[in-house]
Order: C-alpha cells, then sequence, then structure tokens
C-alpha cells in the first residue's frame, strides 16, 4: 500500500491517542493488532479464537462460546470509533472502521469532493430505545444533552480506583441492569395527572388524592409509568453509558417492573428518590442508613451515629438559595453469589443525581476506596464486608447541582 500504509498508520497513531481510546489498553491492543495484520496481508487470521488468544492472552483452551470477551469489546471499539470520527477525527483523511459481523478493518480515504458518512456518537441509546415514549416525556433533547456534558466534565474511574464498589460490575461477561425509579402518579384523564410524594404504593393512604378528586369532579386512577425525575433518568444514562464504555452489556428497565427472574445471573444498578417503591423493598435487605418520609420533605436516619455524626440529616436552604440535601450509595449482594445491587438514591432528585455523579468521579472513588482500605475488620463502622452504605450530602441552587461530599459509612451484613 506504500504511502496509504503510511498515513492508515498515522491515523492508527490519532485515534490511539485520543480521548476515546487513551485510557484503554485492552481497545488500543485490539485496534492496533487487527490493523497492522490487516496491512500485513494476513487478515485472514483474524478471527474470534486466534483474537482471545493473541490479544486478551486467553488460554488454548479457551472457548469463544463461553467466554465473550472478543465480542464484547470489538463492539465496544466499534462504538468508539464512532465517536472519534463524530468529534476529533470528523475531518481525518482516513477512515478505520470495523464491520459488524467480523474484526476485518475497513480503510476508507475520504474523496476530496464528498463528505464522510455521518457517524452517530455512542450512548445508551440502544438501551433507551424501548422508552422512547418515556424519555419524550421528559424532553429526551434536552436530557442528552445534559447528560453529555456531565460525562464530558466527569473524570471517568479506572477499574481499580473503588472496586469494592465497581469490580463485580467490570466483568464483560456479566449483564448489568440499569433501572430508574417512576413515581406513581393518578390520572383524571385530558392529560391531567397528579402526584402525592406521600402515595408510592397503592397500599398508602390515599385521602389527599380522594379530595382533589371530588373538588375537579373526576376519578383519578393510578398511571405508574408516566414521568421519572430528570436527575434520575440523568443518572441511569450515565452509568449506563459508562459501563457500555467499560465493555459491560446494558440493559435499561423501569424499577417497578423489575421481578427476579430480571435479575437473574445479572447485577443490578437502581437510581431512585428515596420514595420510589421498587424491587428492593421486596427483597428486604439489611440498612444502617434509611430514608424517613416521616414530615415533609423527609430525611436520612444513621443507626447509632458516632461522635460528630447525627441521627438525622434533613434538607434544609440557607437565605442564598443554595439547598443541602442527601443521599445513600447502598452496595448489596444480588440473588447470585458474586453479584451485586448498587442503589443510589437521593431525596431530592437533583440529590439522587449527585450520587450518580459521585460514583462516576475518579477523584472521590479514589477517596472513598482509601477509606474502607482503613478500616479495621470490625470497628465501630461495623464487621467489613463487601456490603456497605455511604451517606452524602449534596447541595444545589435552584435545583441545579453544585457539589457532592462524602459524610459516613458504614458496613452491612453479608446474609
Amino acid at each position: 500500500m506504500g504511502s496509504d500504509a503510511s498515513e492508515i498508520r498515522a491515523e492508527l497513531d490519532r485515534i490511539l491517542a485520543s480521548r476515546w481510546l487513551k485510557d484503554s489498553r485492552q481497545l488500543s491492543n485490539l485496534l492496533r493488532h487487527v490493523v497492522e495484520e490487516t496491512l500485513a496481508g494476513r487478515k485472514d487470521g483474524l478471527k474470534e479464537y486466534s483474537l482471545g488468544l493473541q490479544v486478551f492472552h486467553r488460554p488454548p483452551d479457551y472457548d469463544p462460546r463461553s467466554d465473550a470477551i472478543v465480542r464484547v469489546q470489538a463492539s465496544l471499539l466499534r462504538k468508539r470509533l464512532a465517536a472519534y470520527y463524530a468529534s476529533e477525527g470528523k475531518d481525518s483523511l482516513w477512515r478505520i472502521e470495523i464491520p459488524k459481523g467480523g474484526y476485518v478493518p475497513e480503510f476508507r480515504r475520504k474523496d476530496a469532493h464528498s463528505a464522510a458518512p455521518p457517524q452517530a456518537v455512542p450512548s445508551a441509546a440502544g438501551p433507551f430505545a424501548r422508552w422512547r415514549g418515556f424519555l419524550t416525556g421528559l424532553a429526551a433533547g434536552v436530557l442528552l444533552s445534559l447528560s453529555a456534558y456531565w460525562l464530558s466534565t466527569t473524570p471517568t474511574p479506572s477499574q481499580t480506583e473503588c472496586p469494592a464498589l465497581w469490580r463485580p460490575y467490570l466483568d464483560p461477561r456479566v449483564e448489568t441492569v440499569v433501572s430508574f425509579g417512576v413515581p406513581l402518579f393518578f390520572s383524571g384523564g385530558g392529560g391531567l395527572y397528579i402526584r402525592d410524594t406521600h402515595v408510592n404504593r397503592l397500599s398508602d393512604d390515599q385521602s389527599r388524592i380522594e379530595r382533589v378528586a371530588e373538588i375537579l369532579k373526576r376519578p383519578f386512577r393510578p398511571q405508574p409509568d408516566v414521568y421519572t425525575g430528570i436527575g434520575e433518568a440523568i443518572g441511569a444514562h450515565l452509568i449506563a453509558r459508562w459501563l457500555e464504555m467499560h465493555g459491560t452489556r446494558v440493559q435499561l428497565a423501569n424499577s417497578n417492573y423489575l421481578g427476579p427472574s430480571d435479575v437473574e445471573q445479572r447485577n443490578l444498578v437502581v437510581v431512585a428518590s428515596a420514595r420510589f417503591q421498587t424491587l428492593l423493598q421486596a427483597l428486604n435487605r439489611p440498612r444502617a442508613i434509611w430514608f424517613d418520609p416521616g414530615e415533609e420533605p423527609g430525611c436520612m436516619r444513621l443507626a447509632s451515629p458516632l461522635p460528630g455524626e447525627s441521627e438525622a440529616y434533613r434538607p434544609a436552604t440557607s437565605d442564598m438559595g443554595v439547598s443541602t440535601s442527601y443521599a445513600v450509595i447502598t452496595v448489596w449482594p444480588c440473588l447470585q453469589p458474586g453479584r451485586r445491587i448498587l442503589y443510589l438514591s437521593g431525596i431530592e432528585t437533583w440529590s439522587t443525581q449527585g450520587a450518580a455523579l459521585f460514583v462516576l468521579d475518579a477523584a472521590r472513588m479514589r477517596e472513598l476506596q482509601q477509606r474502607l482500605d482503613r478500616d479495621p475488620d470490625n470497628g465501630p463502622r461495623g464487621r467489613k464486608s463487601p456490603f456497605f452504605q455511604v451517606l452524602l450530602q449534596v447541595e444545589a441552587k435552584n435545583n441545579a447541582l453544585r457539589s457532592v461530599r462524602y459524610v459516613t459509612h458504614r458496613y452491612l451484613s453479608e446474609s
């Protein structure tokens, strides 16, 4: 290929140095290998089994049918290439693509008289497709632009910055269900909906809704799948996208409709307001930090506070209009050994979003892992275990998130 090969290798180096691949050793190795092998005329050897051995260092008895590492990483690489050519590489003379269904790259030279074919930036659009109507109700364009902003300004944690939290989710062989909480609304027909934050199950007291129905002289019926908070939607989108960019297969779901069979052999992430009822209530997992609805707007309670800690953490708003609230990160065992439930929950929608951003922040995750590592095996925060809760303080102004900080943590029983 002569000069063409030199130009293709230069383009390869630019891709590997871009923000889409520079921090991913596995994807970089895969792309360099398939490009160099193709340029050397050895594309017939670019099969799943050989890539598993040569790139991902699988043993000779490696079985692609039970280990999907090559397929998963190739899918992720295609998304990263699309992202690169939609941003930094949009003016590149050459395009390196890996068509679906194989691992042999194609090299396309941009014609001086025609534009390169449009490429889409990878996102969680695949999992969100089945919820298109729901997203429309949330002004999807605003949601996606906000989430893209947060992802671009939030440091991306590596696989080792908080293994206590993230390690079980970064196994490419295990799918993760990322679910968002949906509040219970009541519809009076004609586009009229009402929401009582104290009514989150059909068994809750509905007397206030009944009074509204009497005043308006129209019946109201439960509509459990209408809207969710912006913070929950953004948080679920960011986490789903981050996991996909780290090679994890993701399925998006409404927490209200999850059952035990939906999370068999899967990990689960729940991004939901503390008020929304989900599968987690039915699972009856242990808690040391919990939401008490009590008087509006409720508070987070802490069992057996240590010196300097409070028994209750209540939201407040200063004279300057800065609101302080609280959120909880919880890691529970899932239904099968080795699987996890990660539950991110705030008192307000923006504090739930704060919890999601906290777990995607590299510095915060590094600090959290250091705190967990310093704890004795059986200390004042409980007997050390893989399951724990973290209380966060979240600040916002005019419902716009400003900051998130660690408050305390507790370990949970492994039973």
